[in-house]
């Protein structure tokens, strides 16, 4: 077999698509070696160069235009029309294209799709509907793809995982304290972080609830939140300032990855706070849980049917848009910190079953059957 990597993705970049296919590619590339092929728009960089990446030389705009005109001449002249060329892509755009390309010219390649979302309009049940193999981020949303896009639930993988391990090993060696003084955060306070986009579609993630929870709780308690624009800041501290807890908050714009690493090794616990609307319900299964499990800090999350699939019995829950049940639940690790270490360690040793390499297998593995 011989899988390959269809992206229109731009590298390189430091928004959160990119690096999730970037880390994927390198995942597929360290497992099938030769038989693994990442195309990828634009010149190659050099963040690139363990993922088995080749270059698409086409314009930034009407790509997927240019897409549809160029991939038949390279399906031909690569010979990759056969069965044992499997194309893998979550750009529903570039899966619709293979898609046409194999109806019309009766190729004989797979198509396997990779589900984030749900679209609402026809390309859901066109590219689930054509695609050989369907791998979703969550038993959520593979039931929404059997049920919205009439697809047997034995075609679609939920595939777990997605994180390197390795950064959060060695800023495991580095004390708590240290990481503390290296990023300027106060010593001897207890620190609740949350750290990545501030916004998800436009959407607010929650982070109001969290500023809102400060009042129920004592001054030893500070909110540190990481990852946000110059206004997402200037509007959550204005949030905090009306509130009157501005000296209990912290905010810090976003950050290479090296440094997320360090925050997130920096706090007593780290939150998920999003709020119970659809996106969230449905599709809001962040990288971050991979993360924060890593990081063996104590988790708080939003009990969401999403977010239990992974973190019931490794973290503690509060009801959505409730900032006085968050501070109860931030009160609940602040008391028993020993045990809610414990548990954090425990995601430590299990967070091997959910890296890039992990993933990358357990799709592999489901291709070939």
């Amino acid at each position: 077999m011989k899988l390959i990597y269809l992206t229109s993705k731009k590298f390189p970049s430091s928004k959160v698509d990119p690096f999730y296919v970037r880390s994927m590619a390198e995942a597929f590339a360290g497992l099938l070696g030769p038989d693994f092929l990442f195309l990828v728009r634009g010149e190659v960089p050099d963040e690139l160069k363990r993922a088995n990446a080749e270059p698409v030389k086409l314009p930034r705009r009407l790509r997927t235009l240019c897409y549809f005109l160029w991939m038949p001449f390279l399906i031909v002249s690569r010979k990759w029309s056969s069965r044992e060329i499997t194309f893998l892509s979550y750009d529903p755009y570039l899966l619709s294209i293979l898609i046409f390309l194999r109806k019309i010219f009766r190729f004989k390649y797979s198509i396997c799709s990779d589900w984030h979302q749900l679209f609402g309009d026809w390309r859901d049940k066109y590219v689930a509907a054509n695609s050989d193999y369907l791998v979703s981020t969550s038993k959520r949303l593979k039931e929404l793809l059997s049920s919205v896009c009439g697809i047997e639930l034995n075609k679609i993988l939920v595939a777990y995982g997605g994180v390197n391990t390795h950064p959060f090993v060695e800023k495991s060696k580095i004390t708590k304290a240290e990481h503390r003084k290296k990023l300027n955060l106060p010593a001897d306070s207890f620190l609740v972080g949350y750290v990545g986009g501030f916004r998800s579609v436009g959407m607010e993630k929650g982070l109001g609830t969290m500023i809102k929870s400060l009042p129920y709780l004592g001054e030893n308690i500070i909110m540190v939140f990481v990852g946000g624009s110059k206004r997402h800041i200037g509007e959550y501290a204005a949030l905090a300032k009306k509130l009157r807890v501005e000296n209990r908050c912290i905010f810090v714009e976003k950050q290479p990855f090296d440094k997320v690493v360090e925050y997130e090794t920096a706090m007593d616990a780290l939150a998920i706070p999003y709020p119970d609307k659809r996106h969230f319900r449905d599709y809001g299964f962040p990288m971050k849980v991979w993360e924060y499990m890593a990081s063996g800090r104590p988790i708080i999350y939003s009990n969401l049917e999403i977010m239990r699939e992974v973190l019931n019995g490794r973290a503690v829950s509060f009801r959505p848009d409730d900032a006085f049940d968050f501070a109860n639940a931030v009160l609940s690790v602040y008391k028993d910190m020993e045990a809610a270490e414990e548990i954090a360690k425990r995601n430590f040793r299990d967070i091997q079953a959910y890296t890039w390499k992990a993933r990358a297998e357990n799709m592999l593995n489901f291709i070939r059957k």
